[in-house]
Parts: structure tokens; sequence; C-alpha cells
């Protein structure tokens, strides 16, 4: 049970204990978003100069762009009450790094994440594809599962068209991606614009492997492995990816049966959630 006492704290009745949280604010989130997206930026021209070499700079663009994916999936959650100006939030949104003029914007990926959340609960059994477009990711065996998570903007373009879903965020991306790619193209020869397309798709396909696919394994969405990864395998993938990734990766469950958590406590109830089952 989940009350909200307005401004004050949320709390989360598990047996006997009530356990206090505060939901993260959008205006943070958006804040962290548009600086990661100024460093990302600052990457590409670096490469595109040949100041760094391309491993380099696929490195950093990984380590970059993942925590930007993942800090855009917990404003989905976060507390919108708090919140930047309306134009401010266009900027944050339309200027990640869109290689792709059909890249599916923020309002319309909410919106069926939170379809998503729905539909899955506390189990993955309840999935239902025309109710939760990310259940795609889900079905079909290893290879399907592979080429979907390759090909995840094509296909939620083609879903949103056939069934008259398109938002008008998505014709606003178009004024900003086109212009960026055609620039680059421009300045640093298709090549470059090759590798960055690459390397997003290399975050893209990780992200939606590892987020729409392997953790919604029923062992490991059921009983996650927050008690079962050794230490240092932790670290270094805190390392590559930060920690919003890694609590969201370790703690799963926990965050579908309470989506407003902020990822940094999710360890706290995973641990109540776990003595109430024992008990």
């Amino acid at each position: 049970m989940t009350k909200n006492n307005r401004d004050k704290d949320m709390y989360v009745v598990v047996g006997d204990a009530h356990i206090a949280y505060r939901p993260e604010a959008k205006k943070a989130i958006d804040i962290e978003i548009l600086i990661l997206n100024v460093f990302l930026f600052i990457a590409i021209f670096l490469f595109a100069l040949d100041l760094i070499h391309w491993p380099v700079f696929m490195l950093m663009f990984y380590v970059l762009a993942m925590r930007v994916f993942i800090a855009n999936h917990d404003r989905m959650h976060a507390n919108h009450q708090i919140r930047l100006p309306r134009l401010l939030e266009k900027i944050a949104e339309g200027f990640a790094v869109v290689v792709t003029p059909w890249d599916e914007p923020y309002d319309s990926i909410r919106k069926k994440h939170l379809r998503h959340h729905s539909t899955h609960l506390n189990d993955v059994g309840s999935k239902h594809q025309v109710m939760d477009p990310h259940s795609v990711f889900e079905e079909g065996g290893l290879l399907r599962v592979i080429f979907s998570c390759l090909f995840y903007e094509e296909i939620q373009f083609v879903l949103d068209f056939k069934s008259g879903n398109l938002s008008k965020s998505r014709f606003y991306r178009l004024f900003i991606s086109v212009p960026l790619i055609l620039g680059l193209i421009y300045a640093f020869g298709f090549n470059k614009f090759i590798v960055v397309f690459l390397a997003m798709r290399m975050v893209g396909f990780f992200a939606w492997f590892v987020f729409s696919y392997v953790i919604h394994l029923p062992p490991v969405y059921e009983f996650g492995f927050s008690k079962r990864v050794p230490k240092v395998v932790k670290w270094v993938f805190t390392l590559f990816h930060g920690r919003r990734v890694t609590e969201g990766c370790l703690y799963h469950l926990t965050h579908h049966t309470w989506p407003s958590i902020p990822f940094d406590q999710l360890y706290r109830f995973d641990a109540a959630k776990r003595a109430s089952f024992d008990s």
C-alpha cells in the first residue's frame, strides 16, 4: 500500500514496517540529462575532429549514453510536479542524441512504459503485446528478441503508425534530428555519422536486451540477482553503466512493485519485501 501526502514523503507498508521515501524530482533528472548530453556532444565532436580514435569514442559514448537512457527511464516515474519550465523540458527531450529521424520521443515512450508497468505487475505472465508494446522484446525466441532489440526504433515506429499513435513530438523530433544529421554529414563526412549511428545502436541494443528481456526472464524477475552477483561484477557493471542502471537491474521486481521509489533506495524495499515473503 502506498499513500501520498502531497509534498511530504510517501511510504510503503510492509508488514508492521512503514518505510518512507520521496520520489526524485523530474526537474533534477532533466538537468542531469542535459549535462550528460553536453558531454555526449563533446565526445562526438572530439571524434569528428579526429582528436580521439573510434575505440575511445565508442567507449565514451556507451558510458554517457547508457546513463542518459536510464535517467530518461527514471524520470518517467519521477515527481512530475517538480519540473523545469516546458521550454527547457523540450530542449532536454529534443536534444538527446538523435541519430535517426524516427527515434521515439519521451512522451510516446512514457505512455508505453506506464502500460508496461500496469500489465506486468508482480509477475511476467500477465504481459499482453497489444496493451504492452514492450512485450515484443520478450517473446518469440532469442533470435527474435535480438532482432527486436537491435531495431527497436523502427519496430515502434511501425507499431505506432499502424495503430495511429504517432505523437506530435515525433514531428518535433524531425526538426531537430534531420538538421543534426545533415550538419554532421556535411561537416565531417558520412563515415563519421555511420560510427555515431553504430554507437547509438550498440547502446540501444544492450539497453533493450538487458532491460526488456534479461531482467524480465522469470528466474531473474521473480527472485532478482541482488544477492547472487559477486561484488566485483557489480563494481565493473556500475563503472560502465552507472548506479541507476545497476540498481535498476538488481532490484527490478521491487521497481515494478513500487515504481516511484528512487533507484538509490530500492535496496531498502527489496530487503523488506524479501523479509515479508519469508515470514
